[in-house]
């Protein structure tokens, strides 16, 4: 983590938008608490940081949108998901996009799969983007905010993100494995 914040301060934004499309919530705390040093501008860094995260979103939306790898598709052909299940999935983002696209973006660790599953069910791009854009820049200032002042304790707060993005992993696989066992058909 020193690392970063020496990069950070070395080569400022020029590295800001390339590790915000990969890496938003540490990197925006680490930003904040630079903001509050002097090091960064926070009205510059702010923008960037956003449009690294909604770079980073949209890549993964395109991934869903226009092709999915076939080992994907295998897998989760394998774990359930038929036509007639991704079709559901669409029907349920069409009619609640707002709600599922928000959840994805601001749940750590598994968002990913929410915002690849949107382009995967055709959610339309400029509702997912504004989406996306609301939801990054409300996250982002609070981000930025809490590095402001409680920077100094960026390893602490990155040890309870990574706490928070492996419980709603679990979370989720758990669920996961659920409806796998209750969709598998019973011998009578």
């Amino acid at each position: 983590m020193d690392d970063l914040i020496h990069i950070l301060i070395q080569y400022k934004y020029f590295v800001l938008l390339p590790l915000a499309v990969v890496e938003g919530p540490i990197l925006a705390i680490v930003a904040g608490f630079l903001c509050s040093a002097g090091f960064l501008n926070p009205w510059i860094a702010f923008p960037i940081i956003v449009l690294g995260d909604i770079i980073g979103d949209s890549i993964c939306y395109s991934f869903g949108k226009f092709g999915t790898p076939p080992i994907i598709r295998s897998i989760a052909y394998r774990l359930g998901f038929d036509n007639s299940r991704i079709e559901g999935v669409r029907v349920f983002f069409e009619t609640n996009p707002e709600k599922v696209i928000l959840l994805s973006k601001i749940t750590l660790g598994i968002g990913v799969a929410g915002i690849y599953l949107a382009g995967l069910t055709r959610i339309p791009y400029g509702v997912f983007i504004r989406i996306c854009l609301w939801t990054s820049c409300c996250q982002y200032i609070i981000y930025l905010v809490v590095g402001w002042f409680f920077g100094h304790a960026y390893q602490q707060i990155n040890h309870y993100l990574n706490e928070t993005a492996a419980l709603s992993i679990l979370v989720v696989m758990v669920l996961l494995v659920f409806f796998i066992v209750k969709s598998i058909p019973r011998k009578t």
